[in-house]
């Protein structure tokens, strides 16, 4: 992601309410997307003719809340007029088979993107025509694949958005194993030389932290898991917990009102991960108040004190009051209408990782209505400290 702050649940829950409903066929196949001509869908707006000098895009737009949002094919070309690659998005979204070249000609890449994100096999090739890698996206994980120039395997391993996970090889062109890590679901910290080797040697580098995990117990209690960390936590009366609906966001935890549901209109609650990666707690808190004001509009603080829970853990408590903008796969985005509220705690929780508790309601009246909710939350959280 771009941006390190706390995830705009507005932005999801306001979606539906601006994308333009327009027909769009996206390109199914490789040789579909190369052969394709440059049509914009009905309703959508040609930039007009490229390449021509100074004009190394085309694209297709729509108007939604009086911005434009790519829709349709875009086309990119060299400054020397030689093709890029061809894109197709759907209302803001990358979607279809997307090919890209270098400026000799040669393949870069291909593979298909789904709602923005990609999906499926994607190769990468050198301006040679040497297959040098290869990835297989999805949300389990994205399996990749590393080349000689004899095609022979370099490496291969595991994933995700956070870093490397799961079993990594690496090996000599000869075929002998040279390293071997398991990241298993993430480490705080590397255990040996062969798995520094492996995190430093193949994109993306580094590794994952642990990945956070919610847990329902027997007993109805909830158990936040953090490596081999364990927070015990309640949920409040009239909200579900759900361990499930916050995965695709990164999100181990989330609470929404019965009857309702994770990301729908009114009011939500969801704990956040910080790794500290040599962070000081406050800089964490810093850090994640700039990033998110880079992705909203009309930022306000209007409550910003400190406090400690029973066990001694210190937080860092915020109201604050935003208007998302939303981002899109186009360089273009919408700013939303209405001015939405949040109350935030950031809890000092541990060497490794600080957590934030975060209500967000589409309204102040919504938003004091759930307080109490929030506040039984967070004064139930409980772990050694």
């Amino acid at each position: 992601m771009r941006r390190s702050a706390l995830l705009a649940i507005a932005v999801f829950m306001l979606t539906s309410q601006w994308l333009t409903a327009q027909n769009a066929a996206p390109p199914k196949s490789v040789e579909e997307a190369e052969s394709s001509k440059f049509i914009c869908p009905a309703g959508a707006h040609d930039s007009g003719e490229g390449p021509s000098p100074g004009v190394i895009v085309r694209w297709c737009e729509v108007q939604s809340e009086g911005r434009p949002l790519y829709h349709g094919p875009v086309w990119r070309w060299y400054p020397g007029g030689k093709l890029e690659g061809k894109e197709y998005y759907v209302n803001g979204a990358g979607a279809g088979v997307w090919p890209s070249y270098y400026e000799n000609g040669k393949r870069s890449s291909v593979g298909a993107l789904e709602r923005g994100q990609k999906r499926g096999l994607w190769k990468y090739w050198d301006e040679s025509g040497w297959l040098k890698e290869e990835v297989n996206y999805s949300d389990q994980g994205n399996i990749c694949t590393f080349y000689f120039r004899s095609g022979r395997k370099r490496a291969s391993g595991t994933f995700t958005r956070s870093g490397k996970i799961g079993e990594w090889i690496s090996w000599a062109e000869n075929g002998t194993e040279i390293a071997r890590c398991n990241f298993g679901q993430g480490l705080f910290a590397l255990p040996d030389k062969a798995c520094q080797t492996i995190a430093d040697g193949f994109n993306p580098k580094g590794f994952s932290p642990p990945i956070p995990k919610g847990r329902k117990e027997n007993d109805g209690s909830l158990s936040l898991i953090i490596g081999s960390e364990v927070i015990k936590l309640a949920a409040p009366q009239g909200w579900v917990p759900d361990v499930e609906a916050g995965q695709e966001d990164q999100v181990p935890l989330v609470f929404y009102p019965i009857g309702k549901a994770w990301r729908a209109a009114g009011a939500n609650m969801y704990i956040r991960v910080f790794f500290r990666k040599g962070r000081y707690f406050n800089q964490i808190v810093e850090d994640d108040k700039q990033g998110f004001q880079e992705g909203v509009s009309e930022y306000k603080e209007t409550l910003n004190k400190s406090a400690s829970l029973a066990n001694g853990c210190s937080y860092i408590l915020k109201s604050i009051s935003y208007k998302p903008l939303i981002h899109t796969d186009s360089p273009f985005s919408i700013v939303a209408s209405n001015q939405f509220q949040e109350r935030v705690a950031y809890l000092d929780a541990s060497d490794n990782f600080a957590l934030a508790l975060v209500l967000s309601a589409d309204t102040s009246q919504q938003l004091q209505q759930s307080i109490p909710a929030f506040d039984g939350v967070l004064q139930s959280l409980n772990w050694p400290h």
